[in-house]
């Protein structure tokens, strides 16, 4: 027609492409900064790609919408000094009929009711009171400021059994659009212990190859990084397809979730597979305690001297995803399959001697396994009787107590720790908080955490918190005699928030983490 282009409005993937032939050929970036607009829409675009566009001077803003419920949000404001891109905000925010309702921890949907402007006749026989529900999921960010950021499909957000969610939608993305290498990645591990990868290599590499299959590691292992531990990839849970396997896409380029979990399901199978033979067996001549010490310290990262018989994984934080690590070593070192219920059932270095170390001739009867209400009860009546025995407590102390309220918080690191910890720590009745928080790095956990929820940090910067590593199965709660008789002397509140989310573990190992060291040991 002989107009110039002024604004571009396509799918992500084909900005992908332009990004990837400018990065290749002089990183000239002047043809996309003379657009009055280059507007991706239909699925996200990734972040480091919005950052690099719109550091170099393009105009990158999107709006959201369908079919079906018209374009409800668009970014604001629209000027090109904006890099807030997938910043949305609501266009009718009076609306009675459009709702971003909560799915779950930090996550909205986006949800239109019968008399919203824009809808599509969708409630044909329904009822008026029918939501139309997207099934589009998006992040406030920042918390409570009403701009909203697109994160993915509703059946993008995997939930673990340990109660974790990852939302595959950002990973997947993420590693697919960091490395030249993968042409396509699909993230999976809905009820599942961790996540897996499916990864499609571009047709010029061979995805048999060493070379290959080190640089689709390197671009994970950097991806991992950006993310909390329950959703990295492990290096065994990544699946190469073979040459003549493709992922299955969209028109606008996303992966086809349910179909590719079709195609593939006996090999996604295999990743997850509760028994593991390993093709070769370990010649270690080192006895299994020790060896067993070495694995728990080391997928733990803590000193071997830290790792005692009756040490737990769960002591030492460790989850489902490191338990297939245990799980695989064990194998190879044995020489015979290891399920995970094996490890969660035996958490510690004595139970799992005790599973794993050749029996005696003729072995004790086996003891049956109680239901779980009736394990539940027994824990009760036990407690009950131990603290109808307990003497009255009487603690001499030469340290002086604060005025008003001394308070030991558990689970500071959780949703409900950190807003309880920014509450408590605003009180002027309370002068002294002791967080709680299990690790070497709890001080660090502690902040991150409260980064991740919008809180902010730098309320541990003064003398009115304390982070202290702990224990919770310890009887002095893991901390030095000094410590803990000061606590015992000037606490005079406790908040007990810390609960174990591992739907693996028997309700018994719950006792000592979770209940019976809530409450102090007796007096002597």
């Amino acid at each position: 027609m002989g107009y110039p282009v002024e604004c571009v409005h396509c799918a992500p993937t084909l900005i992908e492409n332009m990004y990837d032939y400018i990065m290749e050929n002089e990183r000239d970036f002047s043809p996309l900064a003379s657009l009055k607009l280059l507007q991706p829409g239909g699925a996200v675009l990734a972040k480091h790609i919005i950052k690099e566009l719109t550091d170099h001077g393009v105009n990158v803003k999107t709006t959201y919408g369908s079919t079906e419920i018209g374009p409800p949000f668009r970014s604001v404001p629209h000027t090109r000094e904006n890099p807030n891109c997938y910043s949305f905000r609501n266009l009718y925010p009076d609306s009675p009929f459009l709702k971003m309702e909560p799915v779950g921890e930090d996550f909205y949907e986006c949800v239109v009711y019968k008399g919203f402007d824009l809808a599509a006749e969708l409630w044909e026989g329904e009822a008026s009171n029918q939501a139309y529900r997207t099934n589009d999921l998006f992040i406030q960010d920042p918390p409570g400021s009403g701009f909203y950021v697109m994160q993915g499909r509703k059946d993008d957000i995997l939930v673990h059994t340990n109660g974790e969610n990852t939302n595959a939608g950002s990973l997947q993305l993420d590693i697919q659009a960091s490395s030249k290498v993968i042409s396509r990645a699909l993230a999976l591990g809905h009820s599942q212990p961790c996540v897996s990868l499916l990864v499609q290599v571009h047709e010029q590499f061979d995805p048999t190859s060493a070379s290959t299959k080190e640089r689709v590691w390197q671009t994970v292992k950097k991806a991992n990084a950006r993310y909390p531990a329950h959703s990295q990839i492990m290096r065994s849970m990544i699946l190469m397809l073979p040459r003549d396997c493709t992922l299955p896409v969209t028109p606008k380029g996303n992966v086809k979730r349910k179909e590719a979990e079709r195609l593939y399901a006996r090999q996604i199978r295999q990743l997850y597979s509760i028994d593991v033979i390993p093709s070769k067996a370990s010649l270690s001549q080192e006895p299994l305690s020790n060896f067993l010490r070495r694995l728990f310290a080391r997928v733990a990262n803590v000193r071997i001297s830290e790792i005692n018989d009756w040490t737990t994984l769960y002591d030492l934080g460790v989850d489902s995803r490191l338990a297939l690590t245990i799980r695989s070593a064990l194998a190879t070192r044995l020489n015979t399959s290891i399920s995970l219920s094996v490890i969660f059932e035996n958490p510690s270095v004595s139970q799992l001697l005790s599973y794993l170390e050749p029996k005696s001739a003729s072995p004790e009867p086996v003891q049956p396994t109680l239901p779980s209400m009736q394990i539940i009860e027994r824990i009760i009546s036990r407690l009950e009787f131990e603290f109808r025995t307990w003497a009255p407590r009487l603690i001499m102390t030469t340290y002086p107590i604060a005025p008003g309220e001394t308070v030991l918080l558990t689970g500071s690191t959780g949703s409900l720790g950190t807003a309880l910890l920014e509450t408590l720590a605003s009180s002027p009745r309370i002068t002294k908080i002791y967080a709680m928080v299990r690790g070497p790095t709890h001080l660090a956990r502690l902040r991150q955490a409260l980064e991740n929820k919008g809180l902010d940090p730098s309320i541990l910067d003064g003398d009115k918190i304390r982070v202290l590593n702990f224990s919770m199965q310890d009887p002095l709660l893991g901390l030095d005699i000094d410590t803990y008789h000061r606590l015992a002397a000037s606490v005079t509140m406790v908040v007990q928030t810390a609960w174990k989310m591992d739907f693996n573990m028997g309700v018994e190992e719950f006792e000592g983490d979770c209940i019976r060291s809530a409450s102090p040991p007796p007096q002597p």
